[in-house]
């Protein structure tokens, strides 16, 4: 990709290059400047003379000639031939001109551009050039220069038209057309290649979404350039298309999906995603100005408001520079912060369009604007290249040390080949133990399940003021998942949820014992501090576990009087649903020094975790969800995780009013997703629910 860009950048350069070295000087051209001393009329001055004296700064509003701001306009200048271009091949140079134009001289039609109606088309970005044959000019006397314009709600002659010898007129058109149109054309075939090219790395790598954004940015983006470089197609003018859609659609309508999705291929590519409600007003800056510009019956009106509309361009492009400016600062995005100073040469153009067109009134300085979206979208072709390149890079990286490992692994196949004749003699012995082996493990895993069962509650009693279900799933044998409900009588005093690092029988027993722990610990400590409780909890585990590796993750929750107390010890997120208007929450716990949001984990020896508790109160019907990381974690069939954001949607669906129904709710979601799949984890789920 960066040897496309190389080859297509040269050329560019080189005909920059010639069109500059092209243009002569004016100080070595005799030149008749037309910027001023214009007369204009409203009629057909070949049917009746009525002209009047225009003002210079009215050449580029000549709209305001019209009572209605539509029709034609006649322009009309008298000029002498000087000496030096006396006998000469001459040329006018008339510039860029809105809407279309008819120009004589001395009563004869020295050329036309764009359409009048009743098929209006503008071809305000093609510079005007016409060849004055001697015959038609008065070498002695004066000379009448006649422009008809059609004006639609804007007309000008932009640029500062002169005549002077055929090659210096030509030349200064052939520049101007170059840098107003020709150039993004240039940039317009450009951008289709690109955008042709990363519709087929999608199609090649479905799951990289950011290639087929980005794609749809270059495609819509030489769509939109295409009200620069249109009168550079052959055919096009003479195709009849209507003006008033072709500007709804291409320079109205087409501006506005290109934040969209620009800030779509941003969260694709550095992997975030917007909420609901800034996805929903995203939308509505993209449909609103879009609607209200198709609805418009004519083209002045479109002008008009298009105008105003353009405004809501700055609330899309300051939100797209603030994901960047965010997740730069934040160190984790490299990739951000090479996005964010690729849009600063969209920002430098944009403020010099406004100072040399907006407040300097410069308006035969070509727009500058459109090159630095360009540069934006090289910028943006680099760091896809340089990923591309450095997922190439890893996979070959990957490669090189599986050929490695196979090589390894060929040589000690090779070598238990040469040993196979003496194992084979062991084999049936060897078959024999492991047999014993397997039927006495398969005792004592059963006798382990069924020890740990029993340390497993099996009813809850009517609990008053709260509503309890839980769902525990082991994968197989014993399970690293341990849940206790803690009341005394019918009142409700707090539950736990937690998850033993590890498998097996090791990560059982640890189950086992952090259970008793943790029943002892909650009990004893209902009148202490909740956080003192857990770091009891994570001391006592630690002195009575021993050696042994495994660790805690898990929340537990307390209810002291109207409120409720809770500490999440490095487990998943734990859900919060509101009775009153379904909305879904997580419950933060405050941000612990050197420990994270989740305030450390459980068991450790030689730490000293520091546990922080978040107290709130709950109000009739709302709920809570606790759950181990299998459900987070399970993958469906195409290997993507269920998430966190499965989850929260998937709570915020359960709209049925118990507890029950609301795991049931969750749960018939969960196995949807991953049904064909194993799961490979414990699985336990708790919906907490206040009467």
């Amino acid at each position: 990709m960066q040897k496309i860009i190389k080859y297509l950048l040269l050329p560019l350069l080189f005909i920059a290059v010639v069109q500059l070295s092209s243009c002569t000087t004016e100080e070595e051209q005799a030149i008749i400047y037309l910027d001023s001393d214009w007369e204009y009329s409203r009629t057909d001055p070949f049917v009746r003379e009525d002209f009047d004296t225009a003002r210079d700064e009215m050449l580029s509003q000549l709209e305001h000639f019209l009572p209605e701001f539509k029709g034609y306009v006649w322009l009309r200048k008298t000029f002498t031939l000087p000496q030096e271009l006396k006998n000469k091949d001459l040329g006018c140079f008339m510039g860029r001109i809105t809407f279309a134009d008819e120009t004589w001289v001395n009563g004869v039609l020295i050329g036309k551009t764009g359409n009048f109606p009743p098929y209006e088309f503008s071809a305000w970005n093609k510079a005007r050039y016409y060849n004055l044959p001697q015959g038609i000019l008065n070498s002695h006397g004066s000379n009448t220069l006649l422009v008809k314009i059609w004006v639609d709600g804007e007309g000008s002659i932009a640029s500062n038209p002169f005549i002077s010898t055929m090659k210096y007129a030509k030349s200064k058109a052939d520049f101007s057309n170059f840098w107003n149109s020709q150039i993004q054309l240039i940039f317009a075939f450009f951008m289709l290649v690109i955008g042709l090219y990363y519709i087929f790395m999608y199609i090649k790598c479905p799951q990289e979404k950011a290639n087929l954004t980005f794609s749809f940015i270059n495609l819509i983006s030489a769509c939109y350039l295409s009200v620069f470089y249109y009168t550079e197609l052959p055919g096009f003018m003479e195709a009849n298309f209507s003006w008033l859609i072709y500007q709804k659609v291409f320079s109205s309508g087409l501006i506005y999906l290109l934040p969209f999705l620009v800030t779509t291929f941003i969260n694709s590519f550095i992997g975030r995603r917007d909420n609901f409600i800034v996805l929903t007003i995203r939308t509505i800056l993209v449909l609103a100005p879009v609607v209200m510009v198709l609805l418009c019956p004519t083209y002045y009106s479109l002008h008009l408001l298009h105008s105003k509309l353009q405004l809501l361009l700055a609330l899309p492009m300051l939100y797209i520079l603030g994901i960047l400016i965010v997740n730069a600062a934040a160190r984790k995005k490299t990739e951000a912060l090479q996005i964010l100073i690729g849009f600063s040469p969209l920002v430098l153009s944009v403020i010099l369009d406004l100072i040399i067109h907006g407040m300097l009134q410069i308006n035969n300085f070509p727009y500058v604007s459109s090159m630095g979206w360009q540069l934006v979208i090289v910028t943006l072709l680099f760091v896809m290249a340089n990923r591309f390149a450095n997922s190439r890079k890893q996979v070959e990286d990957l490669n090189r040390t599986l050929e490695q490992k196979v090589e390894d692994r060929t040589k000690d196949l090779a070598e238990s080949n040469k040993n196979l004749s003496e194992t084979n003699a062991h084999l049936n012995e060897a078959n024999e133990k492991l047999n014993d082996a397997k039927i006495k493990a398969d005792r004592d895993m059963r006798l382990a399940v069924n020890v740990q069962n029993s340390f497993y509650q099996s009813f809850i009693p009517a609990l008053e003021g709260w509503e309890i279900a839980y769902s525990f799933n082991p994968a197989a044998g014993v399970s690293g998942d341990l849940y206790d409900f803690f009341y005394s009588g019918n009142k409700f005093l707090g539950l736990g949820l937690f998850d033993v690092s590890g498998h097996g029988i090791a990560s059982g027993l640890v189950t086992m014992l952090a259970k008793t722990v943790i029943d002892r610990k909650f009990n004893e400590g209902l009148r202490k501090p909740l956080n003192k409780v857990m770091s009891e909890i994570s001391n006592s585990i630690v002195e009575e576990k021993g050696d042994i590796e495994n660790y805690l993750t898990g929340v537990l929750l307390r209810v002291v009087g109207d409120r409720v107390e809770f500490i999440n010890a490095g487990h998943p997120t734990v859900f919060y649903r509101t009775a009153k208007t379904g909305k879904i929450v997580s419950v933060e716990v405050p941000e612990s020094s050197g420990q994270g949001a989740s305030g450390g984990i459980i068991g450790i020896g030689g730490l000293d975790p520091e546990f922080k508790t978040v107290a709130f109160s709950m109000k009739s019907g709302d709920s809570i969800l606790f759950y181990t990381d299998c459900l987070s974690e399970a993958r469906n069939v195409t290997g993507e995780e269920y998430g966190y954001q499965n989850i929260s949607s998937s709570f915020a669906r359960a709209t049925l009013p118990s507890a029950k129904e609301k795991l049931d709710s969750v749960l018939a979601d969960f196995r949807d997703y991953t049904k064909n799949t194993e799961l490979k984890d414990d699985l336990t789920l708790i919906v907490l629910q206040k009467k």
